[in-house]
């Protein structure tokens, strides 16, 4: 009971040093550099690991991996739905750029990472015209996944608050590997894996728009908390 009412203690301090200030990874810079975005760039970077693992004291969830739940993708041709679906990789994102407008409040951050999507698949339809049907362990490993995500935000009660985004992304490639394919007919599924993985590209063009949605999201609905845990004034100097 000590040992856990000293854990408690701790934790609770923790949050309370950090409520209302920056956490003691992340550097603030100055709205009056003449470098400012080269200066939040390394700051991003820096931060983004530690980001990623998830900032509690903060409330902020983490992002590798991060919990998407039910993924549902529907088409003409396919019904394909992923659940317990976790994605990892966030952690090792390389920020590429970063570019804010203080006065018109819009802001820009790109950056790459190669992710890998996990989950229980259910899946039956067609794929490049060929039928597909399935239901077992789904994994999709992405090869340099670049995001871009604008955003605008205004200053309101002294926080920063994202009152919109948009976001696109290109990959260099998408690997698939789905288990118990045709109800576990080898032949079957070795033929169809292989060329799914030959012609990746119109695959992941019916996955992506529904699962990248919801990585992106979750990217901006953790940053949102940031800015709602930190003033301002805190993470941008005069």
């Amino acid at each position: 009971m000590r040992v856990q009412y000293c854990l408690l203690a701790a934790v609770c301090c923790i949050a309370q040093t950090w409520a209302g200030a920056l956490p003691p990874f992340i550097k603030a810079c100055s709205a009056s550099d003449p470098k400012l975005n080269q200066c939040i760039e390394k700051v991003v970077q820096i931060a983004a690991p530690k980001f990623a693992e998830g900032i509690p004291e903060l409330g902020i969830a983490p992002l590798d991996p991060v919990q998407l739940g039910t993924v549902d993708v529907k088409s003409n041709a396919l019904k394909l739905v992923f659940t317990d679906t976790v994605v990892t990789g966030l952690r090792g994102s390389k920020i590429n750029s970063f570019k804010i407008n203080i006065e018109k409040g819009k802001a820009t951050i790109d950056f790459t990472a190669n992710v890998t999507l996990k989950a229980h698949y259910n899946m039956d339809g067609q794929v490049l015209i060929l039928p597909i049907r399935g239901n077992g362990a789904a994994k999709i490993k992405i090869t340099n996944l670049n995001i871009i995500i604008k955003y605008d935000y205004e200053t309101k009660d002294g926080h920063w608050t994202v009152t919109d985004y948009k976001d696109n992304y290109k990959m260099d490639r998408a690997q698939f590997k789905f288990s118990n394919l045709f109800g576990g007919n080898k032949q079957l599924a070795d033929t169809i894996e292989k060329v799914i993985n030959e012609n990746w590209e119109p695959v992941i063009r019916d996955i992506a728009p529904v699962a990248f949605h919801h990585i992106i999201k979750a990217c901006v609905d953790e940053c949102k908390k940031l800015f709602a845990a930190i003033p301002a004034n805190q993470l941008m100097l005069p």
